[in-house]
């Protein structure tokens, strides 16, 4: 496979992680993913050619990378038109995305890992709502009834508990190891483009 084949596959596997399209969702919208799926094909495109392949509204579009220009992720440039208007036509840093997510992925697994070691040997309680979490002490204090909704506090089985978490951590791990090989292999074309 060429460079070019193997640069699109990177783009396509990062695209396709769970976890990625989540944390786009999360720090620029739902339509976030949307757009950056658009340059996994194309670069260097205007917010009305996004807009139109997208058939969204361009405040949506402009404001979505906004939000990932904020973050370091779409990057533009002003070009000047016939008419003498600027144009904006933005970038996407796809190494950048990685970056981020590989932060989020390590802040992941030391908030698991407190976890683990906060759970390991105390009795934790919950709502079946899903209101609250909290240790034995704490649902004593509230009679074993949830402060939020009234219902009666249910222990948690930490055995089971633990071993979720203890997934969750592994994965993530695996997750990191992929995000890494990706980083290793992806460059990004960016230069005369304005990033942060």
């Amino acid at each position: 496979m060429n460079k070019t084949g193997t640069l699109n596959k990177l783009k396509k596997d990062i695209l396709n992680d769970k976890i990625t399209t989540q944390f786009l969702e999360q720090i620029a919208g739902p339509v976030a993913p949307d757009i950056i799926k658009i340059y996994g094909k194309d670069s260097a495109l205007s917010p009305e050619d996004i807009s139109n392949k997208l058939k969204t509204k361009i405040t949506s579009v402009r404001s979505t990378l906004n939000s990932l220009h904020y973050r370091g992720i779409a990057c533009y440039k002003k070009v000047k038109n016939n008419q003498n208007l600027f144009e904006f036509f933005w970038e996407i840093k796809f190494k950048k995305i990685i970056e981020l997510v590989l932060e989020t992925e390590i802040e992941n697994i030391k908030k698991l890992e407190e976890q683990i070691n906060l759970q390991q040997d105390r009795d934790y309680f919950f709502c079946p709502k899903k209101c609250i979490e909290a240790p034995f002490e704490v649902a004593a204090a509230y009679d074993f009834k949830c402060p939020n909704c009234g219902k009666n506090l249910e222990m948690i089985n930490t055995k089971t508990h633990i071993s979720s978490l203890k997934r969750k951590k592994q994965l993530a791990h695996k997750n990191i190891e992929k995000l890494n090989n990706i980083l290793e292999n992806i460059e990004d074309k960016t230069s005369g483009y304005i990033c942060e």
